[in-house]
């Protein structure tokens, strides 16, 4: 059985993220419509871009269920035309996002498809991984984060148990190594002029 999971899982791309291609790689797969599993400042993340509703919708496959999803942005301007916030939370909210945290808002205009909002709000975060920062910087779009496992189970840290368990599911991972379980980022809900945070 070892051999022929070994046969089946092919479809998956895996690039060292010490590649000097790894960037153009990546945007090339996102451009592409694909599903991508890259590092994150906590664990690893899989996306797509963040109007691709197939890859969307192949995400929720790989995850067994339909969820609202963060997406990951360069900075607050590549957004903030589509986002309500009020002028006086402004300096807290760059507080959140310079520590690598996440905000949930809401939107004034379509901007990302409807799969990933819940109640016309989106989360949002800027990670802190170099890659990502570097990644997000040359695509100048956002894409959607979130961890990789089935619904109920761990998320899987390690390249080699990601390619082993979704080898035929994602299309490009990005190799940095096994990462240590690190503490999950916080995340805070924006209504109106209050804010709470719910992790």
């Amino acid at each position: 059985m070892g051999s022929q999971t070994l046969e089946n899982k092919k479809n998956m791309r895996r690039i060292s993220i010490n590649d000097k291609n790894a960037i153009n790689t990546t945007i090339a797969s996102l451009v592409n419509g694909e599903v991508v599993c890259y590092p994150t400042d906590t664990i690893y993340g899989i996306g797509t871009d963040v109007k691709n509703e197939s890859g969307i919708e192949k995400i929720n496959t790989i995850k067994r269920r339909n969820s609202p999803m963060t997406i990951i942005i360069h900075s607050f301007n590549e957004i903030s035309e589509n986002i309500l916030l009020d002028d006086s939370l402004k300096e807290k909210t760059d507080d959140i996002l310079s520590k690598g945290d996440t905000c949930i808002m809401s939107y004034t205009t379509q901007f990302v498809s409807e799969l990933i909002t819940e109640n016309k709000k989106i989360g949002f975060r800027i990670p802190k991984h170099a890659f990502l920062h570097a990644l997000l910087s040359e695509y100048q779009k956002p894409i959607t984060s979130t961890s990789v496992n089935r619904t109920g189970q761990l998320p899987l840290n390690n390249p080699n148990s990601i390619e082993e368990e979704f080898g035929q599911e994602i299309d490009l991972l990005i190799d940095a190594g096994e990462i240590k379980n690190k503490k999950a980022s916080k995340i805070y809900i924006f209504d109106n002029k209050t804010i709470t945070q719910i992790r």
